[in-house]
């Protein structure tokens, strides 16, 4: 059995700009730390991974700082001094177009196998469990990579394990995707038994002609819209058929949580429900949604919880008033039915989310004000 470490994307050096410096800091290292998260699982007794193929966004920019350069080629080396095979893919991140590219300046050290070829060619092939493993890729370098001419890939005729390597978008129609695109139909045309993809964060795996493509998408959390998947990517080849193991790794806590605020009686009772979820090691973000009976106030609320989480981001989902409440009380010959007609009528025309809210907000407290005899 031939076991493989899968990874793309990994975007070493990013940071995120919503904590602050501190929290900001501690995020990028642990970030930073998967590589070696990596390395330890594929040198680990009884995972019996003979290799590593990262597709692709190893970095989060073609230059970055020489600290963190050193350490993951660092890392790399500890599995090629083991005898492991390790291929790294230039990506659109860390493209290797730019003269002063990572994989320009170090090119010549680099652990394992680098890929610079700007058109698909046959890259590598590396003995293994009786058979031999080959690799097929190409690193995307503008001027020289023809992506409209991307229509054969070769394939040596040889018997064992063959593998294209590409950080691209696989049947991508869509616009202001950058990336380089490939097409199933001329992959599976090449007949490899597996496509080691990188570029999309999340994970897919699907048939192209008698083999598995997959993206093993980007493992560890970024933002709400970009979570991550938990796992490690592992293919294996019985020199039949390619199966995946998906071995989940110990990362930062984050949670997606719904509140529905609906029988909450006033802003403490809200409070109290939301430090329900207290947790200072955790990435949350809260939803409230419902019928509120008062007034939120999202910054203070926001506020007053930042404390009780690592990070935490509030999201409005709130409907302060039902349709049919509200058609009720429009209909009423009153001060209190003048007051909601007139609201109404202007966040019929409102053309922004956040003049609404604050129309939304005023027909909250004015109705409340004249129940209230204010």
């Amino acid at each position: 059995m031939i076991k493989l470490l899968h990874l793309a994307d990994l975007h070493q050096g990013w940071e995120p700009k919503y904590l602050p410096e501190d929290k900001k800091q501690l995020r990028r290292r642990e970030r930073d730390r998967l590589l070696e998260k990596a390395v330890d699982y594929a040198l680990a007794p009884g995972h019996d991974i003979q290799g590593l193929l990262i597709v692709g966004d190893l970095f989060e920019k073609f230059k970055p700082e020489y600290a963190l350069v050193r350490e993951t080629m660092r890392q790399l080396g500890r599995l090629t001094t083991r005898g492991l095979l390790v291929v790294t893919v230039p990506g659109n991140h860390d493209e290797i177009t730019y003269r002063e590219s990572v994989y320009r300046t170090q090119g010549d050290s680099w652990p394992g196998l680098l890929v610079t070829n700007p058109l698909p060619e046959h890259c590598l092939s590396w003995p293994l469990q009786g058979t031999t493993v080959h690799i097929y890729s190409l690193a995307y370098t503008g001027g020289l990579t023809k992506v409209d001419a991307l229509t054969a890939f070769p394939r040596f005729p040889e018997p064992g394990f063959h593998i294209g390597a590409f950080h691209g978008s696989l049947d991508w129609e869509g616009l202001g995707d950058r990336s380089l695109p490939l097409t199933s139909t001329s992959l599976a045309g090449a007949g490899y038994h597996y496509l080691a993809l990188g570029h999309y964060h999340q994970f897919s795996s699907r048939a192209v002609g008698d083999g598995l493509a997959v993206y093993p998408g980007a493992v560890e959390f970024k933002s709400f819209s970009d979570t991550g998947t938990g796992h490690f990517t592992v293919v294996c080849w019985d020199g039949r058929q390619v199966t995946l193991e998906k071995p989940p790794v110990s990362l930062r806590k984050w949670q997606k949580v719904t509140l529905d605020i609906s029988l909450c009686a006033d802003y403490t009772a809200l409070k109290k429900q939301c430090l329900g979820y207290a947790d200072t090691e955790k990435i949350l973000q809260l939803t409230l949604t419902g019928t509120p009976r008062f007034h939120i106030p999202e910054e203070q609320l926001l506020e007053e919880l930042a404390e009780s989480f690592f990070h935490l981001e509030l999201s409005n989902g709130i409907q302060y008033f039902s349709a049919n409440f509200l058609d009720a009380i429009a209909s009423e010959p009153t001060i209190r039915g003048l007051f909601a007609r007139h609201i109404r009528a202007k966040l019929a025309t409102a053309d922004d989310a956040r003049r609404r809210t604050v129309l939304e907000q005023a027909l909250l407290q004015g109705l409340s004000a004249l129940d209230e005899g204010s």
